[in-house]
């Protein structure tokens, strides 16, 4: 397969050399961003090591020990710090000791293919392999990070330098290491693939934090900053999704509106940061009863809402008056003030009332101003 090759190996180096050098300076910008995230600065440090990896190997009349042995550390010490990023943006995490042994391994492989059993086949079957499995570990710790839309651009990117390398061992294995100035097409392709890819690497690592800053975007804009709850925005939308899901089903869906009762006067008596902090005690104890199909929202002040995803209205009755007597019976102390408090219920289920969410946040509504007519601290249905 040794002889005349269309790729010429010159122009491949060059090209892999300015590609890595891009891909860097890509990498290496996104990170110096203020708000960059920890993995980002990760995959940039490894990109800038691999590169002095990259230049160490190319240099012209350098010793064999930079040349091969140093330059290969160099690599592989950018890919472990590369993947610790990527398990660290999985939520995972890759200790110092296993990036040690990394570059501990791309020190002895080549050392010993260099100076005790000289071998350039063996060198670079061996320093291929050992690149190859480290794109493959980057992959494995890809899939963990979840959507495949968010992920995919660069496990394809590391799934091809996996490939293309793990190709270019298996040929070296069965086959002496050609001699300088000799294209083999296969040795040269695997080289064109590694390069082209790590622009989809760079791409899809980028592409990666983007999505990641976008889902936190819309998780915050659905949140109640104050409470933690789903503010009134993401009540309606996620509410009647529930509402939707509910009839088709043919099961219930219950409604219960929560007013904390004098709430004006512990604001006016403790201050608004106290208000602030019965607010997130309220929320804390409703959240105790929460089911995953269940939503919890602040409706705005000190009201609550939740959305009982298969009750009756009696069991959102027993709901409510099992909630109505944990606030009952639960104190808050904030600095030097303790405070007891209590709330208004009120209940509407479809049952009675139908599945329009607005509806039955309107019979809500007024069951719990019935309850606080009432004499406050009970509840109501509608």
């Amino acid at each position: 397969m040794a002889g005349t090759s269309v790729l010429n190996q010159q122009t491949l180096l060059l090209v892999q050399i300015c590609i890595t050098l891009i891909s860097t300076m890509l990498l290496v910008t996104a990170a110096a961003h203020s708000h960059s995230q920890e993995e980002q600065r990760l995959w940039a440090l490894g990109n800038v090591v691999a590169c002095v990896g990259v230049a160490q190997g190319n240099l012209p009349d350098v010793p064999m020990l930079i040349h091969t042995v140093l330059s290969y550390s160099f690599i592989a010490m950018g890919l472990g710090l590369i993947l610790r990023g990527l398990r660290r943006f999985a939520h995972q995490e890759l200790e110092t000791r296993w990036i040690v042994l990394i570059v501990l391994i791309s020190l002895v492989l080549p050392g010993y293919f260099t100076y005790v059993e000289p071998s350039l086949s063996a060198r670079m079957c061996a320093s291929a392999f050992l690149f190859g499995t480290l794109n493959w570990l980057c992959v494995a710790a890809l899939l963990r990070c979840g959507r495949w839309s968010a992920v995919g651009t660069a496990v394809t990117g590391f799934a091809a330098v996996g490939i293309s390398l793990m190709v270019r061992g298996v040929y070296l294995l069965l086959h002496p290491a050609p001699a300088p100035g000799v294209s083999v097409p296969l040795l040269d392709m695997s080289l064109l693939v590694v390069s082209m890819s790590q622009i989809v690497i760079v791409f899809g690592l980028l592409l990666m934090v983007s999505q990641r800053y976008a889902d936190k975007l819309r998780h915050l804009s659905a949140i109640d900053p104050l409470t933690g709850a789903l503010n009134r925005s993401a009540l309606e939308n996620q509410g009647r999704r529930i509402a939707q899901r509910t009839l088709q089903a043919g099961r219930s869906v219950s409604l219960v509106m929560i007013d904390a009762d004098h709430f004006k006067a512990i604001n006016d008596t403790y201050g608004h940061p106290f208000g602030d902090e019965v607010l997130r005690h309220l929320a804390h104890l409703l959240q105790q009863d929460m089911r995953p199909l269940d939503l919890m929202a602040r409706y705005g002040g000190e009201e609550f809402v939740l959305v009982l995803d298969g009750l009756t209205r009696d069991d959102a009755l027993k709901v409510g008056e099992r909630l109505r007597q944990r606030v009952e019976q639960a104190s808050l102390t904030a600095g030097a003030a303790t405070v007891r408090y209590t709330i208004s219920v009120g209940v509407a289920c479809s049952d009675q009332h139908g599945y329009d969410l607005g509806g039955l946040i309107a019979v809500a509504d007024s069951a719990m101003y019935s309850a606080k007519h009432a004499g406050r601290n009970r509840v109501r249905a509608g």
